[in-house]
């Protein structure tokens, strides 16, 4: 059973009062009416307390016409105002350029509308096209290597040119241009836009679009040999007095913005399409510098793809206002089509509180939406091999899966690779996320429920609904731009299942919250581990390069480890100076999609500090049954280690022991393979329970497991597991100070 209908909104959060656009369309319904929605549990396993959901009485317009719309991916320069140039006899249009997928698709370099593209042929060889004349080149592209090539006009000699040369190094090597003329008559004409790596097909839409790196396009209204190119191309400076020139765009400058700089004197400055790579190594990188914003002339290239997705834009079908007595919590616009609600398709976000009035509850849940992101629409069960060992069984497929299948073009995560095989750098919000809905089952959340993420994370908030706790729910985002001012409203923050992905400004205030009293219970694992940014000038999208260790399906590729949206080294937490075991006691130490443990107590577990934790506990494990692997201690699981940051003074409380052999040590501990690295064998392949007191009179509790809350939710959240963490809850909540321990 497929997706119906699909949808998305403007934003994954807003406070009462705002409004909320809704974005729809069509893959199979004719028509479907909306309804809105407070999801309290998502889980639909009959094992688990059952689905759980709230309709709010709010009228979203009634029945409403499906429209097919579809997914435009692809990324590509747009400069406009060519207009404005006199009109042009001669010509050059010329660029550097390192293909890195040729796979018998046409691909356009550099275009001139109404004028002039040269680009790549379905055999791989250069072309250049003007006033309907084809020029072809002998040899064909590689993506091994950088190329400069050029397509040329001179009136007076009635020649159009065709070159390309494979350029080793930029300094030494003689260039061998391969040349290819024809004798045209050609009209001058005038252009008005400029497209680098695309062009338009005749309906308007851009098409054609170029996989790989583009560095130094130019246009001049001369002709110009291969060699004088290679020498104005390699050196901006000079070019930038070359009375020719038309417009030369160094893509170094304003790097972290989607402006495209001309340093041409007639200022056609562009913009990017669809977020292509910036800050990526260029064509006379060779190792000189790691740092782009160092030497930025070393890292003027944009890697494009055709598969590049930031904004879907599609047009806003119907708008919802948050209601302003409406309190905070995780919401849906629910789209039902054709009266089928079995297929009905849910578009989160969270209500937060408004900025200038706390709504008065001091528990508040941070909705892990970058988390969320970086997960978005992967496939990593359909398209990763060895998915299936790594979680000891057969993959189960939803029939969201299905849909990311028949729809590559809605955007990958960034655990995927574009179709050139390079990492994913990027992820939106402003698209479809299928996997960011109640009901949703994934292929890594363990047997039993087999959810992950958002679903998994829902199981926190069924379990605050049946303790009748009142909180606020507040995002990744929000935390982002309003930081500690946020989080000092409330005692206490607590995480979901898994929140992974962390930017500076997020890992701070938290740092910030429990050094100055707040108190954190972190109730996942495999928290806090990758570096992610946010780009001011984009709305919506985020970056992660993983550099270095950890765990991750690619690598950026060597020179490319700092970020091109603030310029910051990326990579695991753990190596910029923010170890999660410092934040919260523990750090990502293995994970395993097969089965969960229990939790041993250890000795420290007696220690008074604990007591209230314990209160009502008194069995040697706890955590033996779940919804996710069949223990509370699984997935991905996280240990203490005093080496990393754990504190002094933190109690490990309990540990999990003995895992499967699918549960592995993570690249960064692993420093020499040996036999011992396996959960059978290593003793730091474990989740540590941890408790600690800050200095400001705070404390954390880490559970360290990302199964913890599938414990939670077994027996109608009646057992131990819930027990245990509504100790620490109530605890928490109680303004009275905790007492740093003197040791």
């Amino acid at each position: 059973m497929m997706l119906p209908i699909v949808g998305y909104t403007n934003k994954l959060t807003a406070e009462p009062g705002e409004s909320i656009d809704v974005m729809v369309s069509s893959f199979g319904a004719a028509s479907y009416h909306a309804d809105f929605r407070q999801i309290i549990q998502g889980d639909t396993n009959p094992e688990g307390p059952g689905y759980k959901d709230k309709l709010i009485d709010l009228d979203l317009g009634g029945q409403r016409e499906a429209i097919a719309k579809p997914f435009r991916p692809g990324s590509c320069v747009i400069v406009p105002g060519l207009a404005a140039l006199p009109s042009i006899e001669d010509f050059t249009l010329a660029a550097v350029v390192k293909p890195t997928l040729l796979d018998g698709r046409r691909r356009n370099i550099m275009t001139l509308s109404g004028l002039a593209e040269i680009g790549i042929d379905e055999n791989n060889h250069l072309t250049g096209i003007v006033g309907g004349k084809t020029l072809v080149s002998a040899k064909h592209l590689s993506t091994e290597h950088w190329h400069i090539v050029s397509l040329s006009y001179s009136n007076s000699e009635r020649s159009l040119s065709l070159a390309i040369a494979q350029d080793r190094d930029a300094s030494s090597e003689p260039l061998r241009p391969d040349i290819v003329s024809i004798e045209v008559d050609f009209p001058s004409g005038a252009t008005n836009e400029c497209i680098i790596a695309a062009n338009r097909g005749q309906d308007g839409e851009l098409t054609n679009f170029f996989d790989g790196k583009i560095d130094r396009p130019a246009f001049f209204d001369s002709a110009i040999a291969p060699d004088i190119l290679r020498n104005l191309l390699g050196d901006f400076s000079v070019l930038r007095r070359q009375r020719s020139l038309l417009g030369a765009w160094d893509f170094s400058r304003k790097m972290t913005t989607q402006k495209i700089c001309d340093i041409s004197p007639y200022q056609l400055h562009g913009h990017i399409h669809n977020a292509p790579t910036r800050a990526m190594t260029g064509w006379l990188w060779k190792g000189q510098e790691l740092d782009w914003k160092l030497r930025p002339d070393l890292y003027s290239a944009i890697h494009f793809h055709s598969t590049d997705m930031y904004d879907a834009g599609w047009g806003v079908d119907f708008s919802v206002t948050i209601p302003k007595d409406l309190k905070s919590g995780v919401y849906s616009v629910r789209l039902v089509p054709d009266g089928d609600e079995d297929t009905a398709y849910y578009c989160v976000f969270a209500v937060r509180p408004p900025r200038d009035k706390p709504s008065g509850n001091t528990v508040a849940f941070l909705f892990p939406t970058c988390s969320y992101m970086a997960y978005a629409n992967h496939r990593l069960g359909m398209d990763v091999p060895g998915t299936e060992i790594g979680m000891g069984r057969a993959v189960e497929l939803d029939r969201h899966h299905m849909f990311l299948q028949n729809n590559p073009g809605i955007g990958f995560s960034v655990y995927e690779t574009h179709d050139d095989e390079t990492g994913v750098f990027h992820s939106s919000r402003l698209r479809p996320i299928v996997d960011l809905q109640p009901k949703v089952k994934s292929f890594l959340g363990g047997y039993g429920s087999n959810i992950w993420q958002f679903n998994a994370d829902t199981h926190i908030l069924g379990w605050l609904d049946a303790i009748e706790q009142d909180y606020d729910v507040i995002t990744d985002e929000d935390m982002h731009e309003d930081g500690l001012r946020l989080l000092q409203r409330y005692n206490v923050v607590l995480t979901g299942t898994h929140p992974e992905y962390y930017t500076r400004n997020m890992v701070e205030a938290l740092q910030g919250f429990t050094d100055r009293g707040g108190r954190l219970m972190y109730l996942g694992g495999n928290g806090f581990y990758w570096v992610v940014s946010f780009n001011e000038d984009m709305p919506g999208i985020m970056e992660c390069r993983r550099s270095e260790a950890g765990i991750r399906p690619w690598e950026p590729g060597h020179g490319q480890f700092y970020h091109g949206f603030t310029g910051e080294y990326g990579g695991l937490w753990r190596r910029n100076d923010h170890p999660p075991n410092h934040l919260c006691g523990v750090g990502m130490t293995s994970q395993g999609f097969d089965v969960s443990e229990p939790y041993v107590v250890n000795p420290e577990a007696s220690d008074p500090r604990a007591a209230f934790i314990f209160e009502g506990i008194s069995e040697p494990t706890i955590g033996n049954s779940g919804l996710a692997g069949g223990g509370a201690a699984g997935l991905e699981v996280d240990r203490a280690d005093r080496a990393q940051g754990t504190p002094d003074h933190a109690l490990v409380l309990a540990s999990s022991v003995r895992h499967t052999d699918i549960y592995l040590m993570t690249p960064e501990d692993l420093l020499d393979p040996t036999p011992e690295w396996s959960g059978t064998q290593a003793e730091i392949i474990r989740a540590d329970l941890t408790f600690f007191e800050t200095i400001g009179g705070g404390a954390v509790f880490s559970t360290g497991s990302i199964a913890w809350a599938g414990s939670m939710a077994w027996n109608g959240y009646d057992n131990e597991i819930a027990k245990m963490t509504e100790n620490v809850l109530r605890r928490f909540d109680n303004e009275t100070q905790f007492e740093f321990p003197q040791r």
